[in-house]
């Protein structure tokens, strides 16, 4: 399960870099559209693979495919909630903040001031399922938060709030944000009893559904240019099927496996990778540079998440999203 878990870290971490790649041609709201809308293709035609082709008909029934196994039909209310927050409004966000954010480091700052969200978890887990926050957690938070600040209006020029790269750190945060309130969500769904594969293929489904308008209005009024009056590169092209089936459902899957098969408290640790993954990732491929400070900053908020996560007697077992990007 550890070649598993660093797998899935090492996709995860390499979908930033790649966004770089794929926001080349596509524009944003188009580009998060089009992710949903082939990661729900994928994840259809794989029910079908796996009902038709390997004769298992669980897939196929109604209570798989369109509820999760969901036995409460009004809890489909939190699927969407989870869609929303976990795939529409951060999608949206990280891909105008990224365009926005100093070319010479995108891909890596952006994983690093979206490395906050466990904190934002475990303070939004205190206030609406009431865990207890101890004191390794609130260590954590005193140490990641002006680590996070830096990290989001730090620029060449010094910290600057109304700078274009500032604007863009603002809007990563915020998507680090809607990530925690959508990883809430999810844990309030899974422990109602959905299956987590199934809730991947509704998840995907209902963010499609939810982007379709906003996408067609940002066409209709001439923000974006609709699909084929822009050119897609083939690299671009391979970065938007990689980013829609590797990152989003198969890393995701492999992720769910992972958390399955062992506790938290000894799998949390690999989520710290992610940030480590994405820079290096960006270094040796986008040959990104991270300013002295923004490195600091980085490490010293991966190092106050690893405080947070101290406790053991706070780190009990449960159900975890996987991270998204």
């Amino acid at each position: 399960m550890t070649l598993l878990a660093l797998f899935s870290m090492m996709i995860f971490g390499s979908a930033f870099w790649t966004l770089v790649l794929a926001l080349d041609d596509i524009p944003p709201i188009t580009l998060a559209f089009l992710r949903a809308f082939i990661a729900a293709v994928f994840m259809m035609l794989m029910y079908l693979f796996l009902g038709l082709v390997l004769g298992r008909k669980g897939w196929l029934k109604k209570e798989r495919f369109l509820y999760a196994g969901l036995k409460d039909r009004k809890n489909i209310v939190l699927v969407i909630g989870t869609a929303f927050f976990g795939m529409v409004l951060p999608n949206i966000m990280q891909n105008v903040g990224m365009l926005m954010m100093d070319p010479s480091s995108t891909s890596s700052l952006a994983s690093l001031i979206q490395g906050i969200g466990p904190i934002f978890t475990i303070f939004l887990a205190w206030i609406f399922l009431k865990e207890r926050l101890g004191i390794w957690k609130i260590i954590g938070l005193l140490i990641a938060i002006p680590c996070m600040i830096v990290l989001t209006i730090y620029t060449k020029e010094g910290l600057s709030i109304g700078s274009d790269a500032a604007i863009g750190g603002i809007l990563n945060l915020l998507t680090a944000m809607s990530y925690a309130v959508s990883g809430i969500l999810l844990k309030m769904v899974l422990n109602k009893g959905a299956d987590p594969v199934s809730l991947l293929g509704l998840n995907s489904a209902f963010g499609a559904l939810l982007l379709l308008p906003i996408t067609l209005g940002v066409w209709i009024l001439s923000i974006e240019e609709p699909i084929g009056y822009f050119s897609i590169s083939l690299t671009s092209g391979l970065s938007l099927f990689y980013l829609s089936v590797c990152v989003y459902a198969v890393a995701a899957i492999i992720w769910y496996k992972v958390i399955r098969s062992g506790d938290l408290s000894r799998v949390i640790f690999f989520i710290f990778l992610l940030p480590v993954f994405s820079v290096l990732l960006g270094y040796l491929l986008l040959g990104e540079r991270l300013e002295v400070v923004q490195l600091l900053a980085g490490g010293l908020l991966l190092f106050g998440i690893w405080v947070s996560q101290r406790s053991k007697k706070d780190n009990k077992p449960q159900p975890l999203r996987p991270p998204k990007v």
